[in-house]
């Protein structure tokens, strides 16, 4: 019976078992086997570890002058430190001194680095590739530019958009191959269908060299099917029917660092309805919307066209590639405003216009019909601010990048982190400074660092925040660390939530996160030579928990959901539960 029972497991595994995958998240650019350690050491091992102290600050200083005969020291004593390498030949390109950077360089990149707060430059070995074709390039040296930059992309270097506007190969600039690798090879003559032909193949061809694991959703034969079924199509199909297409052809790679931008394209750009939609856990309801249509802010969303709300969320997930279905809460709402997306799935049958019915408050039923209207994406929208009363802190300053309020009554301290980025006035290792200092002075026992907005940028800054996080939860046994999560806590943010749940005893509380604790990410970003339409592909794994962690996102250890009335009459029920829990433990006490 045991025996039967093990192979019926077994069964069920490969039954359920994903596709099979072709992943290249442990492809590495340099080789470990011819590589040997040097014999040769430093003398006095306390005077090297001062200077590379000193030179590591002046180059994040960008102090070059004082940085490079530093490091110039520091690799002839020692020559197996690949960040002491990258940085003294990114200090020698700055400084113009190319035949110098080039083998520096190239020894960073034999031996890899990590270094990060280096500004303007980044120290990934692609990178580093592409600045030693800067280098070829300003000698004048073409072949050898292009070689590397061709190199560059093998390894999924994922910026080959910038290169046609880059200032350092406007020498290489009418050279057909660099055309081709920046990705703008434009053929004449072409008919509408041909060019369009071209980017279905250039798309394609972007997911298999930046993708780290393109078929790990989706069978490589299955999506070969699709992709032949569009090109199929394309004829018969208007330009933003295709965009459509393109876009449900990453939708099923099927995780959250694939999609395309529906504007500013040459061809093809989508409108989008005026109004924005949330849902919340009674119902979708539109939350801002355009002056004209501002008396619908309010209203519960029951039906687009003839389709109940619910049905349209469910088909709308295939253009929405996800890490899991917390993303469908968090972007499915933006894809409902598309009326190019409604097209597509079959809820409508025009784009000009699109009927909704709605409902208010007394449940009085209103059909209304939305224009299209013109639009600029910057960015997945996030819950607005309320107009009309007192905003809660969480929706006070959702688009400040980060800031800081303390609360003596609750001996608190509230970091709402919105996006990881620099703001021009404070810099997170700044600003990361400043919570540590405030907190010691005040002797905070209460620290709310909330995620809720945040839905990424620039991982490589988070560290200053990360340890100022990890030193307040660990510094007083009687501290407090709560962390507020929701649907878009992703991206680099969902980095920094899964280092805090790792690492500390830090309390989360609100939603489950947007992603999960190891996930397909990064943004490679991709531009299509004919129709100007761009969009990102997962070129990184981020392995931010343990290997053997599979969960499909990080729960909250306080469970708490945000209802329509709640968020329309300004309150909070993520903060309730967390002053809840700290008055319950002042009353232990």
């Amino acid at each position: 019976m045991r025996i039967i029972l093990l192979c019926s497991m077994v069964a069920c595994a490969l039954v359920s078992a994903p596709v099979a995958a072709n992943s290249r998240a442990d492809v590495m650019t340099n080789n470990a086997f011819i590589n040997a350690p040097s014999d040769a050491f430093p003398k006095d091992a306390k005077s090297y570890w001062r200077q590379r102290q000193q030179a590591v600050q002046y180059a994040r200083q960008e102090q070059w002058q004082l940085a490079l005969p530093l490091l110039e020291t520091l690799t002839k004593a020692y020559r197996d430190d690949g960040d002491t390498w990258f940085l003294l030949g990114h200090g020698y390109m700055l400084d113009k001194q190319y035949e110098k950077a080039i083998p520096a360089l190239e020894r960073a990149i034999a031996l890899g680095t990590i270094i990060s707060g280096v500004p303007s430059t980044s120290s990934p070995a692609n990178d580093m590739m592409v600045k030693i074709a800067r280098c070829y390039s300003a000698l004048g040296e073409s072949q050898a530019a292009l070689q590397w930059l061709e190199r560059a992309l093998a390894y999924r270097w994922d910026d080959r958009k910038s290169l046609l506007t880059s200032k350092h190969f406007t020498a290489l600039a009418t050279n057909t191959q660099f055309k081709a690798i920046a990705g703008a090879a434009l053929a004449d003559n072409l008919s509408r269908d041909q060019q369009w032909l071209k980017d279905l193949d250039f798309l394609v061809a972007e997911i298999e060299r930046l993708h780290v694991n393109a078929f790990h959703h989706i069978s490589q034969k299955a999506f070969t099917a699709k992709v032949q079924q569009i090109a199929e199509a394309i004829p018969s199909l208007s330009d933003q029917q295709i965009v459509f297409q393109f876009m449900s052809l990453l939708g099923s790679l099927g995780n959250g660092h694939n999609f395309i931008v529906p504007t500013h394209s040459l061809k093809g750009a989508f409108t989008q309805l005026p109004v924005q939609f949330y849902r919340f856990n009674d119902g979708y309801f539109i939350v801002s919307a355009s002056a004209k249509y501002r008396h619908l802010v309010g209203q519960k969303v029951l039906r687009i066209g003839n389709t109940p709300i619910a049905q349209v969320v469910d088909k709308v997930a295939m253009v929405n590639a996800r890490d899991n279905e917390m993303q469908q809460l968090w972007l499915a709402p933006f894809y409902l405003s598309l009326p190019q997306v409604l097209q597509g799935v079959g809820v409508t049958t025009e784009t000009e216009k699109t009927a909704l019915t709605v409902s208010d408050s007394q449940g009085v039923t209103t059909h209304v019909t939305l224009p299209a209207e013109s639009f600029n994406f910057t960015g997945f929208p996030k819950l607005p601010k309320l107009e009309e009363q007192h905003n809660p802190l969480y929706l006070s300053q959702q688009h400040q990048p980060y800031w800081l309020k303390i609360s003596p009554e609750q001996n608190l301290a509230y970091v709402q982190f919105n996006r990881v980025g620099q703001k021009k006035s404070e810099s997170l290792a700044a600003f990361s400074k400043r919570i540590s200092r405030i907190a010691n002075e005040r002797q905070v026992q209460n620290l709310v660092l909330d995620l809720r907005h945040n839905s990424g940028g620039n991982g490589s800054i988070i560290p200053p925040l990360t340890r100022a996080l990890l030193h307040f939860a660990q510094e007083r046994e009687q501290n407090k660390l709560f962390v507020i999560v929701g649907r878009n806590t992703f991206s680099a943010a969902h980095l920094l939530l899964a280092d805090l749940n790792r690492l500390s005893d830090a309390i989360i509380v609100g939603e489950p996160s947007g992603s999960r604790p190891n996930h397909l990410g990064e943004s490679g970003w991709f531009k299509l030579p004919y129709s100007g339409v761009w969009g990102l592909i997962s070129s990184q794994f981020h392995q931010a928990s343990k290997a053997e962690d599979h969960r499909i996102w990080i729960a909250p250890h306080v469970p708490v959901t945000l209802s329509s009335k709640q968020y329309f009459n300004a309150h909070d029920p993520a903060m309730a539960a967390i002053h809840g829990i700290i008055g319950a433990h002042k009353h232990a006490q």
